[in-house]
């Protein structure tokens, strides 16, 4: 509209419906924009078939007798979809292999799945709350919705300094599975990085229980059980 004729027609209305007329305006230019996957934050773990992700893995198992280390390489792949219920699940598989030398040989396969307001991966047939949308630091959830584990609190946390450096770190998220500080019972300390447009970038995970009583048999306060996980994304391609 030419802005001579707007302010003619302003001038000329009671102060009342110039609040109207602005407020109508105000909602009609809100209601233009669009809210699409990208600004929900659906980008943060994209699914296209073929679609390929390699991870460089530390694994540490930990147990009354010492602890058990393996360095290898997980490659998940996005292979094959279902549909039914009008919902897409994608199939993930996971293979491992020790060094860029070796054959990657099968691991598992698990499933992927999106709905407007969450994603979930289904690991080793339990179904977890991954993510939900839209993405927004300090937004929690329990992940465990769609199982039978007990309640647990994940929540989204910004992250200190970017992890992809041709990233803005406002498209780094992380999210914090579960955040118990060393005590006399142990240890509980996971979170997972995703990075817009690329997907899981990192997961740091450390598991300890200690020995509580003599029925350990185990010196009090002593290791007896854990997992310690560290999990950085090394390559990204698609097979198609």
């Amino acid at each position: 509209m030419n802005l001579g004729l707007l302010k003619v027609l302003l001038d000329k209305l009671p102060l009342r419906l110039i609040i109207l007329s602005l407020g109508v305006l105000s909602f009609s230019c809100n209601e233009s924009k669009e809210v699409g996957p990208d600004t929900l934050g659906y980008n943060y773990y994209p699914l296209n078939l073929g679609e390929y992700r390699v991870y460089e893995v530390e694994e540490i198992n930990y147990l009354i007798t010492g602890f058990d280390t393996a360095v290898y390489q997980l490659r998940e792949t996005i292979f094959d979809t279902i549909q039914s219920d009008n919902r897409i699940t994608y199939l993930l598989r996971r293979d491992i292999r020790m060094d860029d030398l070796s054959d990657w040989e099968s691991d598992s396969v698990w499933t992927v799945a999106r709905t407007e307001t969450f994603l979930s991966i289904t690991e080793n047939n339990i179904p977890f709350i991954k993510l939900t949308f839209p993405v927004l630091s300090g937004r929690q959830w329990n992940g465990n919705s769609l199982n039978t584990n007990s309640e647990l609190t994940y929540y989204y946390q910004q992250i200190a300094s970017s992890l992809v450096d041709s990233i803005s770190i406002d498209d780094h998220i992380r999210v914090i599975i579960e955040d118990v500080e060393e005590n006399v019972t142990g240890v509980d300390l996971r979170s997972e990085v995703y990075v817009a447009g690329i997907g899981l970038v990192e997961k740091d995970y450390l598991t300890q229980r200690r020995c509580t009583s003599s029925d350990c048999g185990a010196d009090l306060g002593e290791v007896i059980g854990g997992r310690s996980l560290k999990q950085t994304l090394i390559e990204i391609g698609n097979e198609e």
